[in-house]
Order: C-alpha cells, then structure tokens, then sequence
C-alpha cells in the first residue's frame, strides 16, 4: 500500500480554522483596491464598505464557491498532448520560480541572472524525469527592458522545453502578454486545453492589491487556471502562532477562490500557499523552517477538505550554500509536501529563502523529489511481489536469487529509483574517482544537459513570441 498521507491536523481542527476564516470574512472582510474589483463584488451582492474599500464574503458566497471548484484538471505540454492531472492527490514537480540572483556553474560564485541562464535551466528540466513543469526561475537581468523581464524568461523556457508553464506576476499588461505568449506557443487547443498556471497573491493582512486582481480577472477571461498563493509572514502580517498563520492563510485564499467562482463559475483554481516564519532575532523571512513545513502538511488537509486541487512550494531552504542544512531543509518540505498529499510542488533549483538559482541545485532537488515520491509509494504487496513460490523453489540450500527471471524482471522496474548523484560503493572507489561531492558531481553534469537539442519551435510561433516582447 500506498504511505498514509500525513496529518497534522484533525477533523475538528480543521473544521476550527474553516469556522474562524468564515468569521474573518463574514465580519471583517478584505480590503479591494481595485474599484472595478469591488463593484464587481458589491453588484454580485456581497456587503460592501465604501469609505475604507472593505468587501465582507457571506458563509453563502464562499460555500457556493467552493462548490463550482473542479476537484481536478488535465495539463497538457506545449504540443498540446497529455501531461498529467491536478488533483488526484499524486504529487506534481515543478521548476522554480521568479529569483534574481544565479550561481555561475564555472566560478562558484552568486551573480546576476541572465537568459540565457533560463535557456539551459529549462532545457535540464526537458530531460529530468521528477520535473514535471516549468516554473520561470528567474527575472533576468541581461534584458533591454527591465519592466519585461518575466517575458524573457516565459520565452527561454517555452523555446527550450516542452513542458508546462508555471509563471506570476501582478502587472495586469506583464500577465497578459505572457498569457498570449503561451496561447502564441501552444499547439492545441488552449481554450480547452491546461498548458499554463498563473499564480496570483493578496497581500497580508487581509486586503487584494489593485494589480493582483486585474491580473485575476484577465486570467479568469483567459480560461487560464490560478493558483490563489497567499503569503503571510507570521510574527509580521498574521498571527505568530502556526494556527493562527494557517487561519490567516485560509481566509485569503477563500477570498481569491470566491472571486474566481463569482467572474466565472467553475474556473480551474489551486487552493496554494506560501507562507513564511519569521526570526524574531534577525527579522529574517523564512520559507525552509520546521514550522513552514509544519504548516504544508497542514495545507493540504485544508485543500482536501475543501476538494480543491492544492500547492506548495517546496524544496525550500534559507541557507545560501549547497550544504547540509541546505540538503534536511530541502528534504523535510520536499517529503512532507508529498507525504501530505499536495497536488502541485513548486521550487525546484532555487535556495537562500527563494532569492538564488542554481543549475547544481535543480539537479540535487530532482533527487530528492524522487526520492520522496518513491517512499510515498510505499509497497507494492501482491503474489508476484511475494515471491513466495520462488523463496520455496530456491529454499535453504544456499541458492542466489541474482540471475533468476524475477530478478530480472522487477531490476528494470520502477522498485527502485535509480540513484542520479548520490554515491554508493566502497571508498576506496569513491577516492579513485576523486572523492567528489554531490555538488561537485551535480556541477560534472551540466555539460552533459547542455548538450541537448530541445523539439524546436516551429518559425512562425517563435516569430509571434518575439513580436510580443517586442510590441511590450
């Protein structure tokens, strides 16, 4: 059988925090910044504020919602054949996204991030099997415009990958010129078909800023499906207790998952979350603390009770070295958001708080979301896996199992993963070969990766992409 996905919560806890964001919602409400936004809303019925732009999400509205959400949806990649589906409680990989900064595979060294950067980080991730959609993973800093960096970047990783796209910006003219890159790209049919995620954020405490919500509502017009991320800072724009900051949380992504339904009623939307702890004794944000990954367990019972298809991001660590604390980090949030059953997993190859990228990095993170989704699958139990009759027919006579037709059989299944980086096998072997670290051998590949040809881009789709940058 499969893990058991992970709790932290119980039923009736989870049914507290969905009372108290009710409660906020209901008798405090969100603050609207955008005025088209809140007539919208106060046309649709909700209670309105006038004066201090405050609109108040009936138990009504939010259940009707909640009620209009698809519990899943097919993602197809940029040739417009099948992906996977979000939903299904089996957990989705994703590259990225949206840093600054990139550590330069030749010197080691943090530096300004480029786009070509983008280009070989999205060709490595059309060749990783655990990557499984391309979040941007940097705004590029090389370009002639800086308001148009994200474009860039969209357009690197679609020329040199198949794959999804996940992109998030609040810019109303950015978000739509990156929902026609992708609509320019894609071979199928992109009304009906999924081959982007935008990810949209209100802001803490309580209130949508007026660029977030135009960016909402010509996503909603696109068809293209959102993922509702809010992003408290406990000790800072929530409350500093976990239940509080999960609380904090749940009511502002109800109130982006309400909005959608209401502009179009089963629009395709993610229950998402990004949440930071704060050390109090530096004032730093943090994203890989014990506590953040605490509160993504949390998370994804909260999706499922609601039945709305969930994200995270994990790996995530706040160190800025490719070193141990870097590596528990990455593995605690990488495990407990599979373990807990999220949908979609958002940050391979990034570290130091989300800020930094690296190639290395991108490596080291597929490993590991390899290997969390391998312990998630738990045991396949049945007669063939048995083996008894086998056991029997070798018996106690000293026997080998080695060159046997199950052997062979189950040695080129899925079983077992196939180590990428990490080293097995004696050390004195390990020496022989220079006695290199991951890192070290994570660097030794990128070449390797370098090397490959993407499906290219047929003329006059690229042509169009280029038009649109250039139009901006």
């Amino acid at each position: 059988m499969k893990l058991a996905m992970l709790k932290v919560l119980s039923e009736q806890e989870i049914k507290d925090i969905h009372e108290a964001s009710l409660d906020i919602l209901t008798n405090c409400g969100m603050k609207i910044l955008s005025r088209r936004m809140f007539d919208f809303l106060k046309e649709k019925g909700l209670e309105v504020d006038e004066q201090n732009q405050i609109v108040r999400f009936s138990r009504r509205c939010i259940e009707d919602a909640l009620s209009t959400i698809p519990s899943q949806f097919e993602v197809f990649d940029r040739e417009g054949k099948f992906a996977f589906v979000l939903g299904d409680r089996v957990p989705k990989v994703a590259a990225g996204h949206n840093a600054v900064f990139w550590v330069d595979s030749e010197t080691g060294e943090r530096r300004n991030s480029t786009v070509a950067d983008v280009e070989l980080f999205a060709r490595i991730c059309q060749q990783l099997e655990c990557i499984d959609m391309i979040g941007i993973p940097v705004m590029p800093q090389d370009v002639p415009d800086p308001k148009a960096t994200l474009l860039y970047g969209v357009r690197a990783c679609i020329e040199n990958s198949t794959k999804p796209i996940y992109f998030s910006t609040d810019n109303l003219k950015v978000n739509r010129a990156c929902i026609e890159m992708l609509r320019a790209a894609f071979e199928g049919n992109f009304r009906e078909q999924i081959y982007g995620i935008n990810q949209l954020s209100p802001t803490s405490p309580l209130f949508w800023e007026e660029g977030a919500l135009d960016a909402l509502m010509d996503t909603v017009d696109a068809g293209v499906p959102m993922a509702v991320l809010p992003e408290p800072n406990a000790g800072m724009s929530a409350p500093y207790t976990l239940a509080g900051l999960l609380t904090m949380n749940n009511a502002e992504c109800l109130s982006g998952l309400a909005i959608t339904q209401l502009l179009n009623p089963g629009h395709k939307v993610l229950y998402a979350n990004s949440w930071t702890t704060t050390d109090m004794t530096s004032g730093a944000a943090l994203v890989g603390s014990t506590e953040t990954t605490i509160c993504r367990i949390a998370a994804a019972q909260l999706a499922h009770f609601y039945n709305v298809p969930s994200h995270t991001t994990a790996p995530n660590s706040d160190n800025h070295a490719h070193d141990e604390q870097n590596a528990w980090e990455k593995t605690f949030s990488m495990f407990s958001a599979v373990g807990a059953g999220h949908d979609l997993i958002v940050n391979c190859g990034m570290f130091a708080t989300g800020m930094t990228c690296s190639n290395e990095q991108l490596l080291m993170d597929e490993e590991i979301s390899a290997m969390c989704r391998r312990i998630a699958a738990g045991v396949s139990v049945n007669k063939d896996t048995i083996a008894a009759d086998l056991i029997k027919q070798i018996g106690p006579q000293g026997g080998t199992y080695l060159i046997t037709d199950h052997t062979m059989k189950w040695l080129y299944s899925d079983e077992y993963i196939k180590p990428r980086l990490s080293i097995r096998g004696a050390c004195a072997l390990w020496e022989q070969d220079g006695a290199k670290d991951t890192y070290q051998l994570a660097r030794e590949k990128i070449g390797k990766y370098a090397e490959f040809s993407p499906p290219q881009l047929p003329p006059d789709m690229a042509a169009k992409l280029n038009e649109i940058i250039s139009s901006f």
